[in-house]
């Protein structure tokens, strides 16, 4: 049975070798409260669980077998034990991938065509399609004026996500204690813009957002300026990836392009 985020983290290594998770990665995103493992240190599940009060569902996080144990039927039976944990808790759904804020990737690669298949013949439905975006780390952008962006070390962030952009303050607010959150202020000390990069992947961009009352006016390009900056700093790449894309024409004006298309779907529980 695989009892720590080590054989996890591990085993993926194995499974997925050039998605270069970490183990902080693994930590963050597999070992909550509202999660389940299921497996061992050569095929494991992640599922996780979350009930609103009036809808209840579960997300299968991630699946992975250890290359010399494929072809068994291994991935099947841990897809199906998923899907009974979730129905025995009460979901009435099953979603692949996506499980907000603490994700690994918003859906499916389109280019893993064995779990396509795995999945497919487990019965589940696609609805949707997510995507990244790939930008260089030598983007900057000017700021607008009377605007400064920082590293965020109080409560700025936070406020605003929770007063226009709720579903981000849990990422907004762990960003903030790793140290990789940015926050645009005006002139009269307010909050008007937060990115963030690492927060559950190593050097993912996202979440981003503008105050909805200052958009257009140039904060976003200064925020995503500065989130490439400190990746470049702080990991000398020349490319980041931005996380599960809101409005492509905002980051392909950037110079950002598509790199990563994902499969959304979902089954109901026998």
């Amino acid at each position: 049975m695989t009892t720590s985020v080590e054989g996890l983290h591990d085993l993926l290594g194995r499974a997925l070798p050039n998605e270069g998770l970490t183990l902080d990665d693994v930590t963050t995103c597999c070992f909550e409260p509202e999660s389940e493992l299921l497996g061992d240190d050569n095929a494991a599940v992640v599922v996780k669980f979350h009930d609103w009060g009036g809808y209840a569902a579960a997300w299968i996080v991630v699946v992975a077998v250890a290359p010399e144990r494929r072809r068994r039927g291994l991935g099947r039976e841990l897809v199906e034990a998923a899907v009974a944990w979730a129905g025995m808790r009460g979901a009435q759904e099953v979603h692949l991938g996506a499980a907000i804020p603490r994700y690994l990737w918003p859906g499916v690669d389109f280019g893993f065509t064995p779990a396509l298949c795995l999945f497919e013949a487990a019965g589940f439905e696609p609805d949707g399609f997510a995507y990244d975006m790939a930008i260089p780390t030598n983007f900057r952008a000017d700021l607008p004026q009377g605007v400064v962006v920082e590293r965020e070390l109080g409560r700025g962030a936070v406020d605003l996500a929770r007063r226009a952009y709720p579903s981000w303050e849990d990422e907004v607010t762990r960003g903030i204690e790793r140290g990789t959150v940015f926050a645009a202020r005006s002139d009269d000390g307010s909050t008007i813009g937060f990115g963030a990069h690492s927060v559950n992947r190593h050097g993912l961009i996202g979440p981003m957002a503008t105050d909805p009352e200052r958009q257009s006016g140039g904060v976003g390009n200064a925020l995503l300026g500065q989130l490439c900056a400190d990746i470049e700093h702080r990991d000398g790449t020349s490319l980041a990836q931005i996380s599960w894309i809101g409005p492509a024409r905002f980051y392909a004006k950037a110079g950002a392009a598509v790199s990563r298309v994902y499969l959304n779907a979902k089954r109901r529980p026998a």
